[in-house]
């Protein structure tokens, strides 16, 4: 019997009026016995008794909530039926004709096999190199904790020919103009000044210090993690060298050559969206402290799915930061968390979490969004200039705007500048799972620790990375935390490789995700009086 046979069959026992927790109908007691009788066997008496039949009705009470949930699916109207030739969508790494425009057929195969169809295979995708899709089939894969990712919903991203979309390609070609600009300099730098003027001609109204931050939510009661919040861009968490056991784990990044671009040229562009290798490598001379966008996006290069979460978790027990009000060990007398409650408990949360928002975006991107990289909008533009047969251009502000005039005076072409020699990963775009796994690492220690507390010894890098130095700043741990989800999101982006609304659906996400995941674990966990409360990235408390 398959999971969603079983789902099934405990929705239909739902419609005849089976209760989580009651017995369970005929038609499942056929399948795993009668309950009464199975606990008597499995579980013999035991002072622990009680405490295993509530787990398991628990686990009854999740599976009915996931069987009755509605699955998201995808509006008919998108831009994959709007736009010819699958011009808006994800094609990298499938067959395309000389001017980039992919073989129709291959999207469809993989399209069909994305969506579940029956007889669809991912393994009958036809591919144009060597380089393999990246775990499609993960989008149908699920945990016995959390919540399932199909119950789960992002909004659609900007249209392809919206306004929303056109100003996001231009932010998107000022941070590829602006990877090398410390961010210690924007204030003063003529390139910032250009992005910020051309920004706010576009809608978007900014300032040097909030060039690329997140937007506000509107009416908001406290700010949202970007670069507004105090201190430098960078996050505390990612300039301090963190405590590994008995070692110290450099927070200095491989520092990349500046003016190091790639698939800026057509015949590298369209072997990258054919799937081939890369034919070189980034050029990198030391190491520094993250000072630019740039160095952001090395960071996100290579980390692993919960390094962020972990290691900032031990970098505030090293500090010996103070828990939550609610840690139910704050006020008992004889004892102290560990295994629940303690450093094990929240280092396994931050990383098991975010495997969590991994599933979670991994069903977005492959099942119902789809969404092309910014590599891939930029090639789009060139093959149209170079008379494609068939052409889609986004809204005019976009072509109008003084960053696609920049790119195209810097480089001669349409393309954007990639800071990776292999470019965007083979796995669309919507949403960010860099932010939605940022985005639910924060939210468990953001409900774990003391957001107020304000850090010790804050420090700031010096315009080339070279040091940090002290500097007078109070600086809260949730503030930090929400700069630190933020860094890794646009780390991305400055990449090359994300979209902004990538990032900001993909924190969200990460945040649902953590929070069912709280709210869950809150009801598996042994002490009566333990609680979570968390400023949420939106500025609302959420009590758990």
């Amino acid at each position: 019997m398959t999971r969603r046979d079983w789902l099934r069959r405990l929705a239909a026992a739902g419609a005849a009026g089976v209760v989580p927790g009651s017995d369970l109908p005929p038609t499942l007691t056929t399948a795993m016995g009668d309950r009464a009788a199975w606990l008597r066997e499995a579980l013999p008496t035991s002072p622990a008794e009680p405490r295993r039949l509530r787990a398991y009705d628990l686990r009854v009470k999740a599976a009915f909530a996931a069987a009755s949930a509605n699955i998201p699916r995808r509006d008919g109207a998108t831009d994959e039926t709007r736009v010819p030739a699958y011009l808006a969508m994800f094609t990298k790494g499938l067959p395309h004709d000389a001017f980039g425009l992919v073989d129709p057929e291959a999207y469809r195969l993989l399209a069909r096999a994305a969506a579940g169809a029956r007889e669809a295979r991912f393994e009958d995708v036809p591919l144009g190199g060597t380089r393999r899709l990246v775990s499609p089939q993960a989008a149908f894969a699920f945990a016995l904790d959390g919540l399932d990712a199909a119950m789960l919903e992002a909004p659609p991203p900007p249209a392809w020919e919206s306004a929303a979309y056109a100003t996001e390609a231009i932010e998107t070609y000022w941070m590829a103009l602006l990877r090398d600009v410390p961010f210690g300099a924007y204030g003063d730098d003529p390139l910032v000044a250009r992005a910020v003027s051309d920004l706010s001609r576009s809608g978007r109204n900014v300032t040097p210090r909030t060039l690329f931050g997140r937007r506000p939510t509107p009416d908001a009661p406290r700010r949202t993690p970007d670069s507004r919040l105090p201190g430098p861009v960078v996050s505390q968490f990612l300039l301090r060298a963190v405590p590994m056991g008995a070692q110290l784990l450099s927070p200095r990044v491989p520092a990349q050559a500046p003016g190091e671009s790639f698939l800026a040229t057509w015949d590298e562009w369209l072997a990258s969206q054919n799937g081939h290798l890369p034919s070189r490598e980034a050029t990198y001379a030391g190491r520094r402290f993250i000072c630019c966008g740039r160095d952001l996006a090395t960071w996100t290069r290579t980390d692993y799915p919960g390094q962020a979460g972990v290691q900032a978790a031990l970098l505030l027990e090293a500090m010996r930061a103070p828990v939550t009000p609610q840690h139910p060990y704050v006020r008992s007398r004889n004892q102290a968390g560990y295994v629940t409650f303690g450093l094990p408990f929240i280092v396994d949360l931050a990383s098991r979490v975010a495997m969590h928002a991994l599933r979670a975006s991994w069903f977005q991107k492959w099942v119902l969004h789809r969404r092309l990289r910014p590599e891939e909008l930029g090639g789009r533009l060139e093959a149209g200039a170079a008379g494609a047969p068939i052409v889609a251009w986004p809204d005019t502000r976009f072509v109008q705007s003084d960053a696609f005039a920049e790119m195209r005076r810097r480089t001669g072409t349409c393309l954007l500048p990639m800071a990776w020699p292999e470019g965007a990963p083979l796995h669309p775009a919507y949403p960010s799972a860099h932010a939605a796994t940022a985005g639910a690492m924060v939210t468990v220690l953001k409900a774990y620790y003391a957001e107020e507390w304000v850090m010790p010894d804050v420090v700031e890098p010096s315009l080339d990375g070279s040091d940090v130095r002290p500097i007078d700043a109070s600086l809260t741990v949730g503030d930090e935390l929400d700069k630190l989800a933020w860094n890794l999101a646009i780390g991305r982006a400055f990449a090359g490789v994300q979209w902004r609304s990538d990032a900001e659906a993909g924190l969200s996400l990460g945040e649902t995700v953590a929070v069912a995941l709280l709210r869950e674990l809150r009801e598996l966990l042994p002490e009566p009086h333990g609680a979570f409360t968390l400023r949420a990235f939106d500025g609302n408390t959420i009590e758990i």
